[in-house]
């Protein structure tokens, strides 16, 4: 009896304590903590640094709308670094968990690009809309008529909606109520959910890194989280560098010279700064000119290496100048797999034998991203080799400017001697102290 009246009780707390998990799981705004005796204690939710930085803004994950006209999208991602803070490579390990927050991001993005087409479709045909204007709605709630890349997807989209009524019997001459089934038909087909999926990808250029937190919870893996924007502004600057056409890139209001607006003062503070900068960010120089400044991130096989450390830094400018790239343009695919896993574990406590049943959910977020430029231009402004007591090694952290002014002196040289030369630098810095939270953050000016 007291055997069975004990397994009963394990039973009850192992039942007690699975579920207790899940509650926490589905209800993201409050944790609690157990080792708490006064009652339930909110502590730190990952991304609560971003989120709290778009308060501060004004701003908002998802379309915001800015009172003086057009829009911009907002999306945070996190992603984890996968090795210990005392690794050769912790550098590399968290310039890979920048790109996977950024990927996460950009999926979002891509996901409301689609869900906003395929909305603004299902509205289309219950105000009765016709074929010959459901393209123009769909693209005008997604992208804003405004846009250089308007006229090109109005017509895709009308093409193939065009082709796929015909092949299902649409003529102009039948009913109303059946031109709304077949058009009802046609939008819900896979094909066409693909191909307005396919459409939205198209427009990934210009999401930029807006900033960069890296948090990190006691005994817990490092996280870094990315706050990701797009504006109509940041994809005509990626057109302008992936068309090399300086026509269409826009003007800002002159700021500082762009070393100034870096945190390349050699302080421990813009060392702290510059250790967690990460990606592709636009800022606009002395003159105006909108610029996209990319930081890239290596650390060598070797400790007190100078081949090896020469190499990370070769390493890092190549990631650097990635990240512009992939900024100009980029063709991003995402899948959502949600699996429901039943596992039952079987163990051993005082004598007895247990079972648990634990129900859970595997997701898993596939992304490829994909970009290339011919005759792409680019100047380093500088390269870092840093040394932070909390880490194992050290991080060379390189930093790459497209500019337009670049372009127009790489076309004079290349005019003139068919070759261009840039300078390089290297300094070297100790931090110590608290992590850092905060990376450099991009122009306001978006």
């Amino acid at each position: 009896m007291v055997k069975k009246i004990s397994f009963l009780s394990v039973f009850l707390l192992l039942f007690l304590l699975v579920n207790s998990n899940s509650i926490a799981d589905n209800h993201v705004a409050v944790e609690f903590d157990p080792k708490s005796a006064g009652g339930p204690k909110r502590v730190k939710l990952p991304k609560s640094e971003a989120k709290k930085l778009l308060r501060e803004k004004g701003f908002k994950e998802g379309l915001n709308e800015r009172a003086s006209g057009g829009n911009f999208f907002i999306a945070i991602g996190q992603g984890s670094v996968t090795t210990s803070t005392n690794s050769q490579m912790i550098h590399d390990s968290r310039y890979n968990a920048f790109r996977e927050a950024m990927q996460k991001a950009k999926a979002e993005y891509v996901k409301f690009l689609g869900e906003a087409i395929e909305t603004a479709v299902s509205l289309s045909i219950k105000e009765n809309t016709m074929p010959d204007t459901i393209a123009e709605d769909a693209i005008n709630n997604a992208v804003g008529v405004d846009t250089d890349v308007y006229k090109k997807l109005t017509k895709l989209v009308s093409l193939k909606l065009d082709t796929a009524m015909k092949k299902e019997g649409y003529d102009p001459s039948l009913s109303d109520e059946k031109k709304k089934e077949i058009l009802k038909k046609v939008v819900r087909s896979k094909e066409q959910k693909s191909f307005y999926q396919s459409t939205a990808q198209q427009m990934i250029g210009g999401f930029q890194a807006w900033t960069v937190f890296e948090e990190a919870a006691p005994s817990d893996t490092e996280q870094l989280v990315v706050i990701g924007m797009w504006s109509e502004k940041l994809a005509a600057l990626a057109q302008s560098i992936y068309y090399r056409d300086l026509q269409i890139a826009p003007k800002g209001a002159p700021k500082l010279p762009i070393r100034e607006q870096l945190p390349l003062s050699g302080s421990a503070e813009d060392d702290k700064k510059l250790l967690q900068s990460f990606g592709a960010q636009q800022k606009v120089d002395e003159n105006g000119n909108r610029v996209i400044i990319g930081f890239g991130h290596a650390a060598p096989l070797f400790e007190d290496d100078a081949a090896a450390l020469e190499s990370a830094c070769d390493m890092a400018n190549d990631k650097a100048k990635q990240q512009i790239v992939m900024f100009s343009k980029e063709n991003l695919m995402y899948s959502k797999i949600l699996n429901e896993i039943d596992k039952v574990d079987a163990f051993e406590q005082n004598g007895q034998m247990l079972k648990k049943s634990i129900q859970a959910r595997d997701y898993r977020l596939k992304i490829k991203g994909q970009a290339k430029i011919e005759n792409f231009n680019s100047v380093q402004i500088d390269e870092v080799a840093l040394k932070d007591s909390r880490y194992g090694a050290t991080d060379c952290v390189a930093i790459q400017m497209w500019s337009p002014q670049g372009v127009v002196a790489a076309n004079k040289s290349k005019d003139l001697l068919n070759k261009t030369t840039t300078g390089t630098s290297s300094t070297t810095a100790n931090t110590t102290g608290k992590p850092s939270t905060q990376g450099t953050t991009g122009s306001d000016d978006f």
